[in-house]
């Protein structure tokens, strides 16, 4: 067990929980660091068939933590581009190494799954989302072509172009589950009840066979693009980050705070 991320092994399932409730699970980076040490001792440990993945306290995440001093490096810490597309890059190859982990990785999902973590829930294999919960995309223009190109593997180009283009915009998981980004739409508060019981049938099939069926099903989509499409996010992010009206909105938030910021866009002062 680590201060940010915990990890329990039952039986052939072992689940990792996002564990900064107080903060709604924001991702900064010792959390990050947490998650990926946790991902990579499951991976190798062939006594664990199954991971599922939840958030304590009733959320998911909120994605990464914006707010300034908290360890998380955006456009609002002044990087140079190089060094701005390196840090959005380690970001992304943590959620690309739960794409790699050779073995299932199931996401549970109740409450807010904003921003980051959304292309965390799509780099796992199966989600299971309550009806009730909040797909987020963030409530102000930070960046731009990281979130919505990974979603439109599921939901489609023309939903996620909708998604990227209006600040703020939201799925319930009901909506989510319709348009395909889950695999099941659950009664609030047993999303984590509905993953385990999806695991512990997966976990019937032996360890080989499960690692084989999962290298298949990526490839397949690999070749296709999946992952260059989720590692150029970096690119274009890192991009978007030069953008005067980026360090307008960057500035507002070291300025008002993130809710402050928020606030501030939605009165039209951006305009």
């Amino acid at each position: 067990m680590t201060e940010l991320v915990s990890t329990t092994i039952d039986g052939r399932i072992a689940h990792v929980v996002l564990d900064r409730p107080q903060k709604l699970n924001a991702l900064n980076n010792p959390m990050l660091e947490a998650f990926s040490a946790a991902i990579a001792e499951l991976g190798a440990n062939d006594d664990v068939s199954v991971i599922v993945l939840s958030g304590a306290g009733g959320n998911f995440s909120v994605g990464f933590d914006v707010d300034p001093g908290n360890g998380y490096s955006d456009a609002a810490a002044d990087l140079s581009p190089y060094a701005d597309w390196a840090s959005l890059r380690r970001n992304i190859d943590r959620w690309l190494a739960v794409w790699d982990t050779p073995k299932p990785v199931i996401s549970a999902i109740e409450g807010y799954c904003m921003g980051g973590a959304t292309m965390l829930a799509v780099c796992t294999d199966i989600t299971v989302v309550s009806e009730t919960a909040v797909l987020g995309w963030p409530a102000i223009p930070l960046g731009g072509g990281l979130l919505s190109p990974t979603s439109a593997w599921l939901i489609g180009p023309k939903k996620a172009k909708e998604l990227s283009f209006i600040a703020g915009s939201r799925l319930s998981g009901a909506e989510a589950t319709a348009l395909g980004w889950a695999n099941h739409a659950v009664p609030a508060g047993t999303a984590l009840e509905r993953a385990d019981a999806l695991a512990t049938s997966v976990a019937k099939m032996p360890l080989d066979l499960l690692r084989i069926k999962k290298l298949a099903l990526n490839r397949f989509l690999d070749q296709q693009g999946f992952r260059e499409s989720v590692l150029m996010g970096a690119e274009w992010d890192a991009i978007a980050h030069t953008s005067p009206a980026t360090h307008t909105m960057t500035d507002k938030v070291a300025e008002l705070g993130l809710k402050g910021a928020i606030a501030w866009f939605n009165e039209g002062a951006a305009e």
